[in-house]
């Protein structure tokens, strides 16, 4: 099924798909191909239009909706980043990656997903998403594609914590167990995070065992769609201690700062800075640190 979305503004593929909100997609030939809702997409973008084909059949205008939510497109995004906008540092970020959304992604394989992300790079997340994905979830092949669903709770559940630990999960084998079956057994219910307020979705997915502040704001800003959280890993400690606040600091008084300084869409500032920061070997320098003190 093919679905076409012109004119779009104010969206980069490339740089929404590669900044590390997500590790499921890969670029081949001259396409996004990744696995969402249980089916492969295909996605192109050619100047404001948007190409996408799924491997199934569904209702166009359901479908479409859904797009148009998981890409973020829905949102405001030029009133967003002229609101976080608030030196030249962040700036020169913004005019870089302009375009760059948050998706917002089905919220139990976000919450899989950033659990395994602990103390792991990007490359070792995406072979231990497939590799789960591979064994426990269910094949889907696409114009020569061939890529697997995510597990739902209740199957990684009943596989146990030492399979899960074979696929490379190392300790966090008893952190995605212990998760399924609280999703499983309903003692976490997805449907209610969905309904929650920023405030009380992050008290209740920190209840997960092995499941922290950082990974709980992933959660709320990658697939609950909770702007105002701010995650903060090893990146944005040291891009806040390096360029705003000149000191080490706890995490406690980065978020305080930072919430203040750029607002209720603290969550897209982070993202800005942080794929700036990934992309810019010399993002802590000296003519970049001046940059800061320069209020827009």
């Amino acid at each position: 099924m093919e679905i076409i979305i012109k004119n779009v503004t104010d969206f980069n593929l490339k740089y929404t798909l590669e900044s590390g909100q997500s590790f499921r997609w890969n670029w081949v030939d001259d396409a996004y191909f990744g696995v969402v809702q249980r089916q492969i997409l295909k996605i192109q973008q050619k100047n404001d239009t948007l190409i996408i084909h799924s491997s199934y059949e569904q209702d166009k205008t359901s479908f479409l909706t859904h797009l148009h939510h998981y890409l973020d497109l829905h949102r405001d995004l030029a009133n967003i980043l002229n609101a976080v906008n608030v030196d030249a540092y962040i700036a020169r970020a913004i005019d870089m990656f302009w375009g760059m959304r948050l998706l917002n992604q089905e919220l139990w394989e976000t919450i899989a997903s950033f659990i395994l992300s602990q103390n792991n790079n990007i490359a070792r997340i995406r072979n231990i998403i497939r590799t789960i994905s591979q064994r426990f979830g269910q094949k889907l092949e696409y114009e020569g594609y061939v890529d697997y669903t995510f597990p739902d709770p209740k199957t990684l559940a009943d596989a146990g914590r030492d399979k899960i630990f074979d696929c490379g999960t190392g300790y966090r084998a008893s952190y995605l167990w212990n998760a399924a079956n609280n999703v499983a057994n309903g003692e976490l219910s997805l449907d209610a995070l969905k309904l929650m307020e920023y405030g009380c979705a992050k008290q209740e997915l920190m209840k997960l065992k092995g499941v922290g502040e950082k990974v709980a704001d992933c959660i709320c800003l990658f697939s609950l769609g909770h702007q105002q959280a701010l995650p903060i890993d090893v990146w944005i400690k040291r891009i806040f201690e390096r360029v705003y606040l000149r000191k080490r600091a706890k995490p406690q008084e980065i978020q305080d700062f930072a919430k203040n300084y750029f607002g209720e869409f603290v969550g897209y500032a982070q993202q800005y800075l942080f794929h700036y920061a990934q992309q810019q070997p010399d993002w802590d320098n000296g003519d970049h640190l001046t940059l800061s003190f320069k209020h827009k």
